[in-house]
């Protein structure tokens, strides 16, 4: 070999060990793997690869790895990993008491966030932090807000020989509406109660929001209840007189919530739903397939009886992601929800899937969506379940709703008592 190879291989080797060095220290390449329960939806799943591959034109180095898991044992799969003490750098959550569950393997986000945590209200970021307390660290990434609301099809309203711009949102006029839709030949309520009577669930609490307004809080301290409420009294009252004049068909009962019914109210088979503001089931889907000036929204029914009038109630989180504290590369994963909670991935995110955004830099006018603007525009009060942190609190409310309401096992005065009996489990 030559001199001058043999200087030639000399200074490769010393550049060799120079880049393969500089290679291990300071690449900022990392692979994050999510998992959740809405990427195997064909419409949320395309949206989230949109977003996917914005977030890595965004952050070169980043390659996302995005996993669909079930929904029907979602969260089997997650304590699973947790008990293997490893798997996905990220993972959706249902906020709350889901949520709180792993605040334990979830890491603290503060630091991540600091830069850009001023464009969520901090009513959002108490409600994912460690164990719902404002005091301790952030351990979720709120991507939606959620809240329920009734749905009305204005053609069908116009059928029925109803004013199709006033919704009926008192008890009088919203039994006057179902009378008269139901007269017409018009079902006036879908809804599904299949396996969970969620319908009718988060009926309950847009009722217990508008009657108990700020003071729902107060439900789990003592200091309110339903036992003795005039107006919960009147709201049980109410929703089974719909069940026994048949505005709510007991045909629903053998219908899943998700997704028969909410199809069936888009394909115009009803008049009225119990939907969502985010996931499904909501402003966008129903606008979309009925006509966005079609459709009407109320956000509770008013009672005579209760001080508060119009209340929306509201999750300041629906759902969210976490980074857990196993991931070898936190930075980048939190770059990566980051991506979806804010910026022009948010945008995206709430203008495709038509969950609700809590970001307050999201210009909702650009969506389109008119609706939007009336449902964000009421007063809010805080959903009842957000508080029953307990599980044996939480899971029990659609048991009694079924016993109650559905099969008819127990009477009313159990069913309240039930009720009261969460209130009483959420305090352990």
């Amino acid at each position: 070999m030559g001199k001058n190879m043999k200087v030639f291989f000399a200074v490769f080797s010393i550049l060799l060990v120079i880049l393969t060095g500089c290679g291990k220290s300071g690449s900022k390449s990392a692979t994050i793997t999510i998992w959740d329960f809405k990427y195997g939806d064909a419409g949320v799943g395309a949206v989230m690869k949109e977003i996917d591959a914005l977030i890595m034109q965004q952050n070169p180095g980043i390659t996302i790895e995005h996993v669909a898991q079930p929904n029907d044992n979602y969260y089997q799969l997650v304590r699973a990993a947790v008990q293997a003490g490893e798997g996905p750098d990220i993972v959706m959550f249902h906020a709350g008491a889901q949520a709180y569950e792993f605040d334990e393997y979830t890491a603290e986000l503060d630091k991540y966030i600091k830069d850009w945590r001023k464009e969520i209200d901090e009513y959002s970021w108490s409600f994912c932090s460690e164990g719902g307390n404002a005091s301790k660290p952030v351990h979720l990434v709120p991507l939606t807000i959620q809240g329920f609301g009734i749905y009305y099809n204005k053609a069908d309203f116009k059928k029925a020989g109803l004013d199709p711009d006033k919704a009926p949102s008192d008890y009088a006029s919203f039994m006057d509406a179902c009378d008269k839709l139901k007269k017409a030949g018009i079902q006036p309520i879908e809804t599904g109660l299949q396996g969970s009577p969620y319908g009718i669930d988060f009926l309950i609490r847009t009722f217990v929001a508008n009657i108990y307004g700020s003071g729902v809080k107060d439900l789990v301290t003592g200091k309110q209840s339903f036992k003795g409420n005039e107006a919960f009294s009147k709201a049980v009252d109410i929703i089974k007189e719909m069940f026994d004049k048949g505005y709510i068909s007991m045909k629903n009962t053998s219908t899943p919530y998700f997704v028969d019914s909410i199809n069936n109210y888009k394909a115009g088979k009803a008049a009225m739903f119990f939907g969502l503001l985010s996931d499904i089931g909501h402003w966008k889907d129903f606008c979309d397939a009925l006509g966005k000036e079609n459709i009407g929204y109320f956000p509770t029914i008013n009672f005579a009886e209760a001080p508060n009038k119009d209340t929306q109630v509201l999750q300041p989180c629906g759902i969210g992601y976490s980074v857990m504290k196993w991931s070898k590369n936190p930075e980048a994963a939190a770059k990566v929800i980051a991506g979806y909670a804010s910026g022009d991935g948010n945008a995206i995110w709430m203008g495709k899937t038509g969950a609700l955004s809590p970001n307050k830099n999201m210009d909702i006018n650009k969506l389109g969506y008119p609706l939007v603007g009336q449902i964000l525009k009421q007063t809010f009060a805080t959903d009842l379940t957000t508080l029953l942190t307990n599980e044996d609190a939480n899971q029990n409310m659609d048991r009694y709703i079924a016993q109650y309401f559905v099969s008819k096992e127990i009477t009313k005065e159990k069913f309240i008592d039930s009720f009261q009996s969460m209130l009483e489990n959420a305090k352990k």
